[in-house]
């Protein structure tokens, strides 16, 4: 019988995504005292959002991030913003697909555990959604040490502490930093 031996903190990760709108909506609208018809106008589509893609080890170490784009083919002020390291994914609604999750791991993920010097196997406890689970990526994690534990869809709370510790910390300070920005521009915000 064969056992698997995960030796340091290095060799668990955990894994989650989660998606920033680019227009996020507070459900307030501040106005001086005594004005009775305030709104608020937003020019950008509320729903749209990029996906980000984190995996971070239990040692602390913070893999290259996946953002995933709207686009099939995305703009060259995108592409050129996007810090080289990170995997820049594509998809025609912005959400995390098979194939994004693929060469995520396969382009992104494993060749930073291996210029990391991060030994084999290594386990990552991933949102066991549809769109992390194909043979494909099964088989190349097999090939290359890499064990894939998908958790619960969609689980929070104690079962994914990316989401809980840090995604959850991130989206309310962008949310906040998005609304400072409209508040001072007044304008349209662009990504």
């Amino acid at each position: 019988m064969e056992y698997l031996v995960i030796e340091g903190a290095e060799d668990i990760l955990n894994g989650d995504e989660t998606s920033f709108t680019l227009c996020p909506k507070t459900g307030k609208v501040v106005a001086p005292r005594g004005y009775k018809n305030i709104y608020q106008v937003v020019k950008v589509k509320e729903k749209e959002a990029l996906m980000i893609l984190i995996v971070i080890s239990a040692n602390g170490a913070v893999a290259h991030p996946c953002v995933v784009f709207p686009y099939v083919r995305p703009p060259k002020d995108v592409r050129e913003s996007i810090d080289s390291y990170w995997c820049l994914g594509l998809s025609e609604t912005g959400w995390m697909r098979s194939e994004v999750f693929y060469e995520y791991i396969a382009n992104s993920l494993n060749p930073w555990l291996e210029a990391s010097a991060i030994k084999k196997p290594i386990i990552v406890f991933i949102d066991g959604h549809k769109s992390h689970l194909t043979m494909s990526l099964s088989e190349f994690c097999s090939r290359n040490g890499i064990i894939l534990y998908p958790l619960p869809p969609n689980a929070t709370h104690i079962m994914q502490p990316c989401d809980v510790s840090i995604l959850k910390l991130l989206k309310s300070q962008w949310q906040a930093t998005v609304n400072n920005v409209k508040c001072v521009r007044k304008t349209q915000i662009r990504f």
